[in-house]
């Protein structure tokens, strides 16, 4: 089997973008356009925010002998224009002086997406693609900016984290406003660094199943790992932390997880969507919380492209 080359298929644009005057501080993020196989096709540009310990790499994965782990290549491949972004404080992204948070992630991406006409050539529609953390990112950046025509959140919760296990009597108080403030001043405790060291190890036995083949695993810790800054670390620990940006969302919400993910009851998420009237929900069968690698990635992907052309506004047709 010949190796998967990066970028043997399709054109890929370096990009660079000044996020400094929604920090307050100079500040770049690094984000890779890929450009779709077929030009022209009308489809809506996929706007990728990966996860905690991840950058873009984990929707642009390459593992030699392992053709197949591109979700941008292969979107690309259906004509789809996907920009891929690594977060404020991660990867080749400006890590700053101040203690970032979720909230400013989500303006930084904002940002970035409001250069992005200018930057790729393309107007939209915007379609996110937020990941795990990068889905929290995403749905505080929507509320608060209303960066997109629809939103695909995977692997993100917005109830406690399922593998975390946190005591009953930290989820209940997580419950109200400020009882998610006071339990994040805990979360803060543990992370004494601005910027957190992350290993995988631990995480192995829900990232991923059995079958997702060791070279796979190995290659995505060597090219896509990063810190994580500290407060969003915490933050995306906190039963709830977006639930008050979810219920302001009201454009259509694609959310998927894995057979084994971040969701103790994926089937209760939707009902955090209330203000939007197309709430879609898939659960992965063959899948950990790391759905690019999984065995049944494609399954999802399909999903997700039929899904951007089934939801009225984003294959040019009206909105409904």
């Amino acid at each position: 089997m010949a190796e998967d080359v990066p970028g043997a298929q399709v054109a890929r644009q370096e990009l660079e973008l000044d996020v400094g005057d929604r920090l307050g501080e100079l500040a770049t993020v690094s984000a890779t356009y890929v450009a779709p196989v077929e030009p022209g096709s009308g489809r809506p540009v996929l706007v990728c925010l990966p996860g905690g310990t991840y950058t873009r790499g984990y929707f642009d994965l390459h593992v030699p002998g392992h053709p197949g782990y591109s979700f941008a290549e292969d979107a690309a491949a259906r004509g789809f224009p996907v920009v891929l972004i690594d977060h404020v404080g991660t990867g080749a992204s400006t890590r700053t002086t101040r203690d970032l948070g979720l909230a400013d992630q989500a303006a930084a991406a904002a940002e970035v997406v409001e250069q992005l006409p200018d930057a790729i050539g393309l107007s939209g529609p915007f379609v996110g693609v937020g990941h795990s953390m990068g889905g929290y990112v995403a749905m505080l950046q929507q509320a608060a900016h209303r960066s997109y025509a629809a939103l695909a959140v995977l692997g993100t919760t917005n109830q406690a984290l399922s593998p975390l296990l946190l005591p009953a009597e930290l989820v209940e108080a997580a419950a109200t406003a400020d009882g998610r403030a006071a339990v994040l001043e805990q979360m803060l405790a543990a992370f004494p660094d601005r910027y957190v060291e992350s290993s995988r190890e631990p995480m192995r036995s829900w990232f991923h199943l059995g079958d997702v083949p060791d070279e796979v695993v190995a290659a995505d810790d060597a090219t896509t790992l990063t810190v994580v800054p500290r407060r969003c670390g915490a933050e995306a620990t906190v039963p709830g932390v977006t639930a008050d940006a979810a219920a302001r969302i009201d454009v259509p919400v694609h959310l998927a997880y894995g057979e084994l993910d971040v969701s103790p009851a994926p089937h209760a998420e939707p009902a955090f969507f209330p203000a939007s009237g197309d709430v879609t929900l898939f659960v992965l069968a063959g899948s950990g919380h790391c759905h690019n690698m999984a065995s049944t990635r494609g399954v999802l992907w399909d999903r997700l492209a039929r899904w951007c052309a089934e939801v009225p506004g984003l294959d040019g047709r009206p909105d409904a």
